[in-house]
């Protein structure tokens, strides 16, 4: 069985080219628990898979290491819509794409034949609390609960080195108030529409180096919150690199996010079905 790796901004996947339907719908939990494990698997943060869409170009479907089902991830489509293109698979610069989070647009940069750069529009944010107050060990936290596709919670902080991030986003990604779990990330403004981010990942239940879907919702939560100017692009820095979101509001509501940024094929090889 072939396999790719692909990173976003250090967020790593697996991706396979299921649309011959080689592997089977009861063992694709299992297959990524294995192939994501980073000792006895190949490693990485999510397992892509390329499937059949009946009415767009392609259809996503990411499971996380946990061997859960996630609704979308945003470094993980830029990934996957650089693999098809660059793979002939489907040779258009403007792809459409289902996730289980809805159908998602992405516009290539191709350079030399290669897709080189991402831009995807990530919907319309459902906004569900600008002030969530939730008890956490030692008081309480604020914080914006929101989902791009995949629910979020975002807090805002003064000093990102501070943080225990590992500690607070799991107790956080357990309250029972997000019953399906939520990313938790940690924001620091670091200037005029520039942020850094930190941010745990439920499936991974731990620390990830990027998040795409968490950088979108923290970007609109900066917008909805007065700090960042919503017709400007916003950069934010993550461990493993800089991501772009830009807005688009009317009145008081976001309408439109839309995220852009690189990824990098990492290596590719065979393995055993």
């Amino acid at each position: 069985m072939k396999f790719y790796k692909y990173h976003g901004a250090g967020n790593d996947f697996i991706l396979i080219d299921n649309r011959q339907d080689d592997i089977e719908e009861r063992i694709k939990p299992e297959l990524a628990v294995k192939l994501c494990h980073r000792r006895f698997g190949i490693g990485g943060n999510g397992l892509l898979l390329i499937e059949n869409s009946e009415k767009h170009d392609a259809n996503m479907r990411i499971f996380n290491p946990d061997g859960s089902e996630a609704e979308m991830c945003g470094n993980g489509i830029r990934c996957f819509a650089k693999h098809v293109y660059d793979h002939g698979i489907i040779r258009e610069e403007e792809l459409e794409i289902d996730t289980l989070g809805g159908v998602k647009k992405a516009t290539l940069t191709i350079e030399k034949g290669r897709a080189t750069y991402v831009k995807v529009d990530m919907g319309k944010p459902q906004v569900n609390n600008l002030n969530l107050v939730i008890p956490v060990k030692g008081g309480e936290r604020e914080m914006v609960a929101l989902e791009m596709g995949v629910p979020h919670a975002v807090l805002l902080v003064d000093d990102l080195s501070g943080v225990e991030v590992f500690e607070l986003g799991r107790e956080i990604r357990n309250n029972q108030i997000f019953p399906r779990g939520a990313n938790v990330n940690f924001l620091q403004r670091a200037g005029e529409n520039r942020f850094r981010i930190r941010t745990y990942e439920r499936g991974v239940e731990d620390e990830t180096l990027a998040c795409g879907t968490g950088i979108c919702a923290s970007g609109a939560a900066a917008v909805l919150l007065g700090l960042a100017d919503a017709d400007k692009p916003i950069e934010i820095e993550a461990r493993g690199g800089n991501i772009f979101v830009e807005t688009v509001k009317v009145d008081e509501e976001l309408e439109r996010v839309y995220m852009s940024g690189p990824m990098e094929f990492i290596f590719e090889g065979e393995i055993e079905p």
